[in-house]
């Protein structure tokens, strides 16, 4: 209770809303490109194939970074962790503002997967920082966050792109904007975590935690 009441009394009420809004954003900056892979398969003749990969190395890059941000956050804090992760969705989204060819699009899945990784993870870690007592409830309330996030940007780049000039660009240049007001909060943002870990960051070993275990 002590990093719950901490947080709260300390006048940041509006920090767990934050980190939930942050978390749907990241989601929905992960389905952006979504609608857009028929535009890209027919301006650069991409094969099905290529689309394929494309998804694959976002799903490396992501799976990569929560094996590792986690444990990063619980050393350096969560602060450093997500605005790190929004720079790199923010550059991220200038690879996909400028991209010409499949290699650029490679790039900006993969920056956007470490850092949709890494947010969703020490987003998590932050959430119970803030209400320990509460891991269920945030479990749940990260899921609609994750899914009405995703759902907004599909719908909104489809919308934008079948209405809006520049189909391949203004998609990611709206929702950077939107990654910039959040980012304005995650830099008011009180340290949710402080009590850190010592000791060198490993890989953390993929594991179904206790409470649920039972379930599996």
């Amino acid at each position: 209770m002590v990093a719950f009441d901490g947080a709260l009394d300390g006048g940041q009420r509006w920090a767990y809303s934050l980190l939930l809004v942050l978390s749907g954003v990241a989601l929905g900056v992960s389905g952006v490109p979504a609608p857009l892979y028929g535009i890209y398969e027919t301006t650069w003749n991409l094969s099905p194939l290529a689309t394929t990969v494309v998804f694959a190395v976002y799903a490396v890059a992501a799976l990569a970074a929560v094996l590792v941000s986690g444990r990063i956050s619980d050393v350096v804090g969560r602060k450093p962790v997500l605005l790190a992760a929004l720079v790199a969705l923010l550059i991220g989204l200038g690879v996909f503002l400028i991209a010409d060819n499949m290699a650029l699009l490679l790039l900006a899945r993969a920056i956007h997967g470490a850092a949709v990784g890494s947010i969703v993870v020490a987003g998590a870690a932050a959430l119970l920082d803030l209400r320990p007592d509460h891991g269920v409830r945030a479990g749940q309330h990260s899921g609609v966050a994750f899914n009405v996030g995703m759902t907004v940007a599909i719908f909104g780049s489809a919308l934008l792109a079948q209405y809006a000039p520049h189909p391949l660009r203004t998609p990611y240049a709206v929702v950077a904007v939107i990654c910039l007001i959040v980012g304005v909060g995650v830099l008011a943002l009180d340290e949710p975590h402080t009590a850190r870990s010592d000791g060198p960051i490993r890989i953390a070993k993929p594991a179904v935690p206790a409470e649920i275990r039972g379930d599996f």
